[in-house]
């Protein structure tokens, strides 16, 4: 018995984890013979026999493999989902300790130098193309999505009278996904809206804003900062920068613990 062909695919995606070529060879051995000696790995992977100590050594130490007692030492696989939480759990605790490390030293260093960040900003031009990018930011939300709506301009509708059953008709779609929606509005929008439009969204009240726009999984947002009832925005500003989406999304938040429930 010979290590199990595998996809192209799925060979890349174990490389890319870390694993070596031997490595790899020794797994899929185990994973088709169960528990065998280093030996038998070895002729199952044609590994060579120098090497295959070390290689079911690397494999245990990074949670590949388990070896059981006896003579002469047994080893088998553990399960693909273990092995990957193993392998993820090394890596997430990898990547904290050396960010640690390299924040400690090099953020110090950015900062006496007063280096200046240009921001990743994108300036979006008329209402239509504006709620164009708001439509496609909402179909690119996995996690969350948090959106202001003070109004939806009277003169949009005419020039673009399926923005809101668009907007609404998506919103609905994520009924039973896991996204969280967060809808802030005004008491001059809630009599446009209705509990079916919104579908598995949290609606509330703010009484004074001043801006709209919408903030997705904390990664993207498009700020609106002339959407002032009843007319709508000329310019608004999109953009992916992490500070100023943490900025948009702080804001937000600031806004949703002082508004009311909606009482529709």
């Amino acid at each position: 018995m010979s290590a199990p062909i595998i996809s192209e695919r799925t060979e890349k995606a174990l490389r890319e984890i870390g694993l070596t070529e031997y490595e790899c060879q020794a797994y899929l051995s185990l994973l088709i013979s169960g528990e065998e000696t280093a030996e038998i790995v070895s002729q199952l992977s044609n590994i060579p026999y120098t090497k295959v100590y070390s290689v079911l050594e690397s494999l245990e130490n990074r949670g590949w493999v388990e070896h059981g007692g006896g003579r002469p030492r047994k080893y088998y696989p553990r399960s693909p989902t273990d092995a990957l939480r193993s392998e993820q759990i090394a890596l997430e605790t990898a990547f904290e300790e050396n960010q640690g490390v390299v924040l400690e030293e090099l953020q110090p260093l950015y900062e006496k130098k007063e280096i200046k960040e240009i921001p990743e900003l994108w300036i979006v031009r008329g209402e239509i193309n504006s709620f164009n990018k708001v439509l496609e930011l909402l179909q690119k939300a996995k996690k969350e999505i948090m959106l202001a709506i003070p109004t939806i301009p009277a003169q949009l509708l005419p020039m673009y009278p399926d923005f809101s059953k668009k907007m609404f008709s998506f919103l609905n779609e994520l009924m039973d996904s896991s996204v969280d929606v967060k809808v802030l509005t005004t008491n001059e929008m809630a009599p446009m809206l209705d509990k079916g439009d919104l579908g598995v969204a949290d609606v509330r009240i703010c009484e004074n804003m001043f801006g709209g726009g919408v903030v997705i999984d904390r990664k993207e947002t498009i700020l609106f900062l002339d959407l002032v009832y009843p007319s709508g925005p000329d310019t608004a500003i999109w953009s992916d920068h992490e500070t100023l989406t943490e900025v948009a999304k702080i804001y937000f938040e600031h806004l949703w613990e002082n508004a009311n429930p909606w009482d529709f």
